[in-house]
């Protein structure tokens, strides 16, 4: 498996639900119609991303977006295989964990028979319906699976309101003979932390994947990164495209220390540039200046600081959210 769950998950969907359009729509099928209004579907479904943030159902909300999709074809196009597309859609939502289904195999044999999707050619259908189901189930396990660890678990604390900070809890039994100060000081420092990272980047967009499908994009999250981790490209690179998906990088935000983020500026920025998402620590070597904090949604300071009697002293310049650690 990739390391990007989220990314693997979603090609996983892509090409299960094109095999299914391809079952359905047999000769009149089109991996490239298909591919445009499942991209869509997945902006909607995954990402919260559309254009009609006020209707708060998700079907209506899904259906508008596939038919604005429709209307970018022109009048040669063919709107019956356009329109069925649309409709095949109203299965995938079951499949898709929208809709609860009570019966698989009734469900099956539903969509075989059912004329929502104007078809001719059903010879055979539910038999390969169920089978493509019943891969599609196993290989959703399978998935599933790969993600499953006892040695991990991620804690989360909410550090405000709908935000939380994701820290990486272990199962492994460690000798007593070790004090808690000893095993605190290997289990966060140098490759250790580093290593843990990953982990807890992992767990991070497993969360936040979840969530997605269970329709709740109002968590937000903050992971820790290691600042050794700037003096080694590759490494840094590896862990933060963990988290390279608009799901993620909506989603996830990467704590970093203010004297780190002025001294590896080239670097965060670069990452900005590409979308992903910081929450930035004052620490003592914040001066005041105000403009470096722009680009960060969460400015994070401890309140019983001299940072913190600077930021509020220019707080109406500040349109980052201020949080108190």
């Amino acid at each position: 498996m990739k390391i990007n769950i989220i990314a693997e998950y979603m090609d996983f969907l892509k090409k299960n639900y094109l095999s299914l359009f391809k079952i359905i729509l047999k000769n009149k099928y089109s991996k490239e119609l298909c591919s445009m209004f499942l991209d869509r579907y997945f902006m909607v479904r995954y990402y919260d991303e559309t254009n009609y943030p006020k209707v708060k159902d998700f079907t209506d909300r899904l259906n508008k977006e596939l038919l604005d999709v429709l209307e970018t074809f022109g009048e040669n196009a063919n709107h019956n295989i356009l329109k069925n597309i649309i409709a095949i859609f109203g299965y995938i939502l079951y499949f898709d964990d929208v809709c609860p289904i009570e019966h698989e195999g009734e469900f099956i044999e539903y969509i075989a028979s059912s004329d929502i999707v104007k078809i001719e050619d059903r010879e055979h259908l539910a038999e390969r319906l169920r089978t493509w189901y019943v891969g599609f189930k196993c290989d959703k396990a399978l998935f599933d699976e790969a993600l499953y660890t006892r040695d991990f678990v991620a804690i989360e604390k909410r550090i405000y309101r709908t935000l939380y900070s994701i820290e990486l809890g272990h199962n492994v039994k460690i000798s007593n003979l070790y004090s808690e100060f000893a095993i605190d000081k290997v289990y966060n420092s140098g490759i250790v932390r580093e290593d843990k990272a990953f982990v807890c980047y992992i767990l991070a967009a497993q969360i936040v994947l979840n969530n997605a499908i269970s329709l709740d994009f109002s968590k937000k999250y903050v992971v820790d990164l290691p600042p050794t981790l700037f003096e080694k490209d590759k490494k840094l690179e590896r862990l933060i495209n963990i988290l390279d998906s608009t799901l993620a990088k909506k989603h996830i935000f990467m704590r970093l220390l203010y004297s780190d983020y002025i001294e590896h500026k080239d670097i965060i920025d670069k990452y900005l540039q590409k979308g992903f998402s910081f929450a930035l620590e004052l620490d003592s070597s914040f001066d005041g200046n105000t403009m470096e904090l722009i680009l960060f949604p969460y400015i994070l300071v401890n309140k019983n600081t001299e940072e913190f009697e600077k930021l509020i002293k220019k707080k109406e310049y500040v349109r980052s959210k201020i949080i108190s650690i």
